[in-house]
């Protein structure tokens, strides 16, 4: 009778051992769990701060240029008005509202970055022919082309039919990539900007033969205050924000943006437009 009680304390002892032993096991990996979740924290927070640290500089660099050429030609017109000829005070004024130009675009970009993240950014669709604002972009574009020596085409086939679709802010979209295509274009280079429909989008397509994107780059191509480094020598960089927004853009109306290599060289940028 002693061993059969004594066996049985045994069995129990052996049951709350294991009790406790999974009871500490499962704390432990709460814990466990617990600590990942907050090292993964840290990094996510110490990661915006280094994207806020590095993009302050950039951001008071962009707005510093503008301002200063603003001020110096604000303050030759001021002060030498009389001894200035008309030509003069005409480049001082296309200075003044090109640099103007350039700051609101700056100002704009963070806004929209800003409603973005907010969950506050909204488009204003209306029926239209995208074909139409296709055509007004490259044409807009074409000065900057020749400048640069850089052939630009849009030779947008098959039919199209007119959707709804917020024309301003696919415009800012065309603006960005066509803009980027013909910067990073060598001289001789060439832009074509495209379209055409499949099942139920319309595709977008602008391609360059320009120097393209390195591939340790393109996963991040979209990313917020990234630039590529093959941006180096290529002018001044900018807030990083461009294909940014242009990817808020898309995807409020619906739809998807991406990239890829263009064959033989250079990258095509992609954006779909759901028809509605």
């Amino acid at each position: 009778m002693q061993d059969y009680i004594l066996n049985i304390l045994v069995i129990f002892e052996s049951i709350l051992l294991l009790v406790i032993s999974l009871i500490l096991f499962s704390k432990t990996r709460d814990l466990t769990k617990l600590k990942k979740y907050e090292e993964a924290f840290i990094e996510e927070q110490a990661k915006k701060h280094s994207e806020q640290n590095e993009f302050f500089p950039m951001v008071i660099h962009e707005l510093r240029s503008p301002l200063s050429v603003i001020s110096g030609a604000a303050d030759l017109l001021i002060k030498t008005t009389d001894e200035l000829s008309a030509e003069q005070i005409h480049t001082l004024l296309h200075q003044i509202k090109s640099s103007s130009s350039g700051l609101l675009k700056v100002v704009g970009d963070i806004l929209d970055i800003s409603k973005m993240e907010g969950g506050k950014f909204q488009i204003s669709e209306t029926y239209g022919d995208i074909r139409d604002v296709l055509r007004e972009e490259c044409g807009y574009f074409e000065p900057l082309a020749k400048v640069k020596n850089v052939a630009l085409s849009c030779p947008v086939s098959g039919k199209i039919p007119s959707f709804s679709f917020d024309s301003d802010r696919v415009k800012q979209v065309l603006n960005n990539l066509i803009a980027n295509s013909i910067k990073f274009c060598p001289e001789k280079g060439k832009v074509v900007v495209n379209a055409r429909k499949d099942a139920r989008s319309v595709i977008v397509e602008v391609a360059d033969d320009g120097v393209g994107i390195p591939d340790k780059d393109k996963p991040m191509i979209f990313h917020k205050f990234f630039q590529a480094s093959n941006q180096a020598g290529v002018g001044e960089k900018g807030t990083g924000l461009g294909l940014a927004i242009c990817k808020g853009i898309i995807e409020a109306h619906g739809g998807k943006i991406w990239m890829e290599d263009n064959k033989p060289s250079g990258v095509k940028f992609i954006f779909s437009l759901p028809i509605k």
